[in-house]
Parts: structure tokens; C-alpha cells; sequence
């Protein structure tokens, strides 16, 4: 148990602070753009993103998601080398035909919608980042079943770095959002670079492609791509309605509070990200020890998006014209609405991947497509005439059913966890110090507040017992995790 515990604090330790590191200069940068470009050419640049967000998927069809499960099994088989080879390969052929397929279903979608012209040529511009998408993703698959998480969270800091760099200059010379895909297309570039030497690092190289077997890969992968494609059509369609049916400016008023939960999020990412493959050995060689585990990880989720959502619903109106300026005031309900997505988000990817590591991914994928046929109902018949507030609270209620229907599947496991700890007492945590922000909004300045709170909070956290002696004694041992996961 400490082994494993060690390992995933040492892949979120070094995943955490590697992106949250150049996280802070990308939302800095992300700020720079959306009061560079305004709303409406930030709207139409969101839009691309969107499309290209949705049709992404196709590229890969759930082949990374399930190379990662199956890597990470692989790996205590005598013969579980040769086998990761051959999945490598197969994988990293099959996505280079499927990016080339998707770029051009991509294309015909844009145009078919009626897009503006400029907008298609974007698109188009876009989808070469699919190609290069292949190789790294295969990589990073195979980095992630080899619980390499340190390396694949490097590659993504060059990533953000040479994007933020190129992006600066690009904005400086005044290229607008096509100077913005250029500089996502050479960002992306280094990180397929760094990601497939790594991969080579590690003895694993691209072989003879066995094209017998892509039927049984694609089979196999379904489930986990029609997670993927249904998530993606899930997060983004809204910004594509926005942009046919609202604008512009509307569009670019939802993306810029939708892109700051999404950088909540990033939070929960990077330590389910750092779990899924430690856990999916753990599934393996020791299952009896995995509700313990459960139990853990949903109370350091909690214990971290709760205070996000309630801190921020109290400082809204603050926290928008601080970060963008008082033109996007606008934007303030539906940032209010939005950001309870952030703990279910935190919920549910948690809970997906319980799921999915009892091998039952198929019940994901169900669960994600009534969720996900849900939102794209009801913003189809609201979002034309509500806009961005019917937008808000589809993407919140669809976030709500999905945790819901994890919940009913889970239910014998969750009724053998602590939920008291896990949720209520960080829950009570977060509410008492939105208490104490609300009180103190209008007599201390924004970032006076915010601190105050984080402090009250991890005081709060640390007296009911959210946190406690064997968080502290984990964190101790980070240095002996380095040394015992790398040898």
C-alpha cells in the first residue's frame, strides 16, 4: 500500500508541479489573448478549437486509452515486452490513418455547417496538429502504462512553453488567431518530438504493423472511443451552437469563463491520470486493497474542488473584470453556474476510471452517451434562444446525470466508504470559508480575500479531520518515493 501510494503521489507530485509551473504562464498568456484578440475574434477563434475538439476523437477511437490499460499489465509478463511492441506499433499505424480520415471529415463538417470561409481555412489549418497527434499520443500511452507520468508531464510543459513563446510573438506581430494555430502546430511539434525519444528511451520502437489484428484493436478500443467522441461532443458542442446560432461575441463571453474551469480541472487530470495506472496493476496483484484507495483519492478530490467552486461562485463578480476587464462582465452568471461543474468533473472522471478498471467500460460509455445525449437535446432546443445561460446549465446537468449514473453503478462499492469524510466534512470545510469571503468582499482587496480563505480552509480541513498526519507523513516520503520508483 505504501509502494502504491508512493508511486501515484511521486507521478502527481512531478505532473502537478511541471504543468501547474507553466500552467501559471499559460493562463497568464490565455488571459493576454482573450483581452488581445476581444470577444468576437476570441469567439470565432474558440469555435475552431471546438470543432476541431469534437471530430478529434475519431483519430483515435480509444486505442491510447486502452493501450495504457493493457501496457500497464503487460509489463509483469515475461513475455510482456514483445507483446507492448506490437500493440505500439499496430496502435501508432492504425491512429496515423484514422488522423488523415478525421482531418478530412473535419473539413467537410466545417464547410457543410456553412462557416465562414476564414473559419474553414483555420480548420483546415488545424487538423495537421492530428497527424503529429498520432505519434504522441501513441507515446504517450505507452510513457503512461509505464507509469512514466514525470516524462509525459515534461513533454506537455514544452508543449505549453514553445506555445506561450511562438503565441507571444505571433499576437506581438499582429497574425491574430491564425497566428495562434501556427504556433499550437510548432508546440505540438516539440511535444510528438520529446514524447516519441522517450518512448525509445525505454526500448520501445516501432515494428512490423500485423494489420490482421486492427479489427480486434478497433473492437476492443470502442468502448473507450465512444467515451472520448461522446465527452468531446459533450464539452465542446455548446460553443459551436453558441457561435452558429448566437455569435461571435456571445461565444467568445462563454469560452473565456468555460476555459478557467477547464483549467480547474486540469487538477483532477493530472492525478487521475497519475491513479489510472497504478491502479490498474493494483486491480491485478492486490484488488482487495483498492477500496481503501477509492476512498483516499475521492476525499483529496473533494477536499480540492469543493473550496475551488464555492470560493469562486462568491468572488465571481471580482474574479472577472480582475482577470479579463469590465467588458466581460456579462459572462459573470454564467460563470457563477459553471464552476459547480468543477467538483462533479472532479467526480466523475475519478469515477469513470473505477469503472473502467474493473473492465466494465462499456458501462461508461453508456452512461456517458445518455449524459451526452442529454446536453446536445436540450442545447439544441434552448440554446438558440437562451444562449450562453441555457449553455451553462446543460453543461452542469449533464455533468450531474453522468456522476449520478457512476453512483447507482458503484453503489455496493461507495456504501463501503466513508462518504462522511470523503464529501461532508469538506464540504462544511468550503462552506464556512465562502462564509468568511463573503463577508469580506467588499472591505478587503480580491487577493487579500482569496488568501484568507485558503488559510481558513486548510485550518478548517486540518481540524475536522479532511487532512490529517498521514497526508503529511505521505508528503515526507517523497523523497524516499523518488528513490524506491526509480530504481
Amino acid at each position: 500500500m505504501r509502494q502504491f501510494s508512493l508511486t501515484v503521489l511521486r507521478n502527481s507530485i512531478f505532473g502537478a508541479v511541471a504543468q501547474l509551473g507553466i500552467k501559471v504562464l499559460s493562463f497568464a498568456f490565455s488571459i493576454l489573448v482573450i483581452r488581445r484578440l476581444g470577444a468576437q475574434a476570441f469567439g470565432q477563434y474558440s469555435a475552431v478549437l471546438a470543432f476541431g475538439s469534437i471530430f478529434a476523437v475519431i483519430s483515435d477511437l480509444g486505442l491510447s486509452a486502452y493501450s495504457v490499460r493493457q501496457i500497464a499489465r503487460s509489463r509483469d509478463d515475461p513475455t510482456g515486452m514483445d507483446k507492448i511492441q506490437a500493440l505500439y506499433s499496430n496502435v501508432l499505424a492504425l491512429r496515423l490513418l484514422l488522423s488523415v480520415f478525421t482531418a478530412v471529415v473535419l473539413i467537410l463538417a466545417a464547410w457543410l455547417t456553412g462557416r465562414p470561409s476564414v473559419m474553414v481555412a483555420a480548420i483546415a489549418l488545424n487538423t495537421l496538429g492530428l497527424i503529429m497527434y498520432a505519434v504522441q499520443g501513441s507515446s504517450d500511452a505507452a510513457l503512461a502504462g509505464f507509469e512514466r507520468l514525470d516524462v509525459a508531464a515534461g513533454a506537455k510543459v514544452l508543449n505549453q512553453f514553445v506555445f506561450v513563446v511562438a503565441g507571444a510573438v505571433v499576437l506581438w506581430l499582429g497574425w491574430g488567431y491564425f497566428g495562434l494555430i501556427i504556433a499550437n502546430l510548432l508546440a505540438i511539434a516539440c511535444m510528438t518530438w520529446m514524447c516519441w525519444r522517450a518512448v525509445r528511451s525505454l526500448g520501445v520502437r516501432p515494428g512490423r504493423v500485423a494489420r490482421q489484428v486492427w479489427p480486434t484493436l478497433l473492437r476492443v478500443s470502442l468502448p473507450f472511443g465512444v467515451i472520448g467522441f461522446a465527452l468531446g461532443l459533450s464539452y465542446k458542442f455548446d460553443s459551436v451552437l453558441l457561435n452558429i446560432y448566437r455569435g461571435d461575441a456571445e461565444t467568445g463571453y462563454y469560452s473565456a469563463v468555460y476555459n478557467l474551469i477547464f483549467s480547474a480541472v486540469l487538477l483532477s487530470n493530472v492525478f487521475n491520470t497519475a491513479l489510472y495506472p497504478s491502479l490498474a496493476r493494483q486491480a491485478v496483484s492486490a484488488p482487495h486493497r483498492l477500496p481503501v484507495i477509492y476512498e483516499h483519492a475521492l476525499r483529496y478530490l473533494m477536499a480540492l474542488s469543493l473550496p475551488i467552486a464555492v470560493g469562486t461562485w462568491v468572488l465571481a463578480e471580482q474574479i472577472v473584470p480582475f482577470l479579463f476587464d469590465a467588458a466581460y462582465l456579462p459572462s459573470v452568471p454564467a460563470f457563477q453556474i459553471l464552476i459547480w461543474v468543477v467538483p462533479l468533473m472532479f467526480a466523475s472522471e475519478f469515477l469513470g476510471y473505477v469503472v473502467v478498471i474493473s473492465g466494465q467500460e462499456q458501462h461508461v460509455a453508456r452512461a456517458i452517451i445518455v449524459s451526452t445525449g442529454l446536453n446536445v437535446i436540450m442545447n439544441l432546443l434552448l440554446v438558440p434562444q437562451y444562449g450562453f445561460i441555457a449553455a451553462s446549465m446543460m453543461t452542469l446537468a449533464t455533468e450531474a446525470v453522468l456522476v449520478g449514473q457512476y453512483v447507482w453503478m458503484l453503489r455496493a462499492l461507495l456504501r463501503k466508504m466513508n462518504l462522511g469524510t470523503s464529501l461532508v466534512r469538506p464540504l462544511l470545510a468550503a462552506l464556512c470559508m465562502g462564509a468568511l469571503m463573503f463577508l469580506l468582499r467588499s472591505s478587503v482587496p480580491l487577493l487579500v480575500n482569496i488568501t484568507l480563505g485558503v488559510v481558513a480552509y486548510f485550518v478548517l480541513a486540518w481540524l475536522l479531520g479532511v487532512l490529517g498526519k498521514e497526508e503529511w507523513r505521505l508528503i515526507r516520503n517523497m523523497h524516499s518515493s523518488a528513490e524506491i520508483t526509480g530504481s
